[in-house]
């Protein structure tokens, strides 16, 4: 039987607070530098990601996957005076470049952290690279916050996720072809090295031992269907309550268009 764990410890803010953002945030996208953001975060991830970034308020974000660059100029509008370190491999793919961030192409794992402020740091992994393995490098590294931006569910998605781990569901790596068009659109990292992670406890229980927090941010809207067309239902797809029920304000429209766009993603607060 697979574990339901949605949330570990508790996190310093209420619904009600993320509900009362919606408004302030939906005002913000309407001055966003791209008219699309296809295979990048939709409605969901950048209403969580900006809510998240405010809250924490860190002083300096990684952020591990650009694409186009929209979750830089969220992080811009989050954050004003933080420093930022992009990291994407191919840079030619940016359409957004801020004048304030650093840029590099050397993935996450393989760079030199040692002179970062850790405390006052937050990583942010859009990447779909293995997840857990993202968490044990952060934790090396004395890193404390984290958001992982794609954080599928049991027998979803291409990379080993924290809800995967915390779901004992293991991972088993798509078939080859099943990458064209994400890999078209993404080019992000190469595709996962681990093909296969057998159902196991033992990863779950490290997650549990070593995160003070974890925290599936909420969907603002729930549809009946998930991005892969099938029921969204708890058994397969455990999910915390909606802020909003739907039919929504025409206000909030766009989370409704794009509701399907969300992905479980979560924030982690490791123990010191």
């Amino acid at each position: 039987m697979q574990q339901d764990i949605r949330q570990i410890g508790q996190v310093p803010w209420t619904v009600e607070e993320i509900a009362d953002s919606l408004a302030e945030f939906v005002a913000l996208l309407a001055g966003k530098p791209l008219e699309s953001n296809e295979g990048g975060m939709k409605a969901p991830h950048l209403f969580a990601t900006w809510f998240l970034l405010r809250k924490i308020q860190p002083a300096c974000v990684i952020e591990s996957g650009v694409w186009k660059g929209m979750g830089t100029w969220l992080i811009e509008q989050a954050l004003p005076t933080a420093e930022i370190i992009c990291i994407e491999p191919v840079l030619e793919n940016i359409v957004y470049k801020s004048d304030k961030a650093r840029y590099q192409t050397q993935d996450f794992a393989q760079t030199d952290w040692d002179k970062m402020d850790k405390e006052r740091t937050l990583l942010f992994f859009d990447d779909h690279q293995n997840c857990f393995q993202r968490l044990q490098d952060a934790r090396k590294w004395g890193f404390e916050h984290i958001i992982f931006e794609d954080n599928y569910p049991a027998k979803q998605g291409d990379c080993y996720t924290l809800k995967k781990v915390l779901m004992h569901a293991g991972f088993e790596a798509p078939k080859p072809k099943a990458y064209g068009r994400w890999q078209q659109l993404k080019h992000y990292f190469l595709p996962p090295k681990t093909e296969y992670i057998i159902p196991n406890r033992q990863d779950a229980l490290y997650v549990e031992k070593n995160c003070e927090i974890y925290y599936e941010f909420p969907p603002v809207v729930k549809n009946d269907t998930t991005r892969w067309g099938d029921a969204w239902n708890e058994a397969d797809y455990p999910t915390p309550l909606p802020i909003l029920s739907l039919p929504t304000d025409n206000t909030f429209k766009i989370f409704e268009e794009e509701a399907q766009a969300y992905n479980w993603l979560c924030y982690v607060r490791l123990r010191k």
